[in-house]
């Protein structure tokens, strides 16, 4: 989940008028939705700015990566497993319709060397 410009800056501590700047010069990546409206990966938004909690005093009580963060980093994860899932289900499909590139090679190998 990408932050918009007002929940970066909140978790940054910066004004707005800050990310769009740092956007614009592409010191982070920004995306923009078909309304216009400016979203920032969490990941890559902290890369450049540390969370408020970690720019606060040591003796703060709030976990420098929450709720949205770890949201992000799930949705992430799940988008990662459906590509792997993905190319899992391709891979299979090929080797059942005889199409296994790494089968083939194989194979050419074993005839070229007297082996088939």
């Amino acid at each position: 989940m990408s932050y918009t410009l007002a929940a970066a800056a909140a978790a940054t501590g910066l004004d707005q008028s800050t990310i769009l700047k740092a956007i614009k010069d592409g010191k982070i990546a920004g995306t923009r939705d078909e309304r216009g409206e400016w979203h920032v990966e969490p990941a890559e938004l902290h890369l450049a700015y540390p969370p408020v909690a970690e720019q606060s005093d040591v003796g703060a009580t709030t976990a420098p990566y929450a709720g949205p963060d770890i949201e992000a980093l799930g949705a992430q994860i799940e988008a990662l497993l459906r590509q792997a899932g993905v190319r899992l289900r391709q891979q299979l499909d090929d080797t059942r319709s005889g199409r296994d590139p790494n089968r083939a090679s194989q194979l050419q190998f074993a005839d070229q060397s007297g082996e088939g």
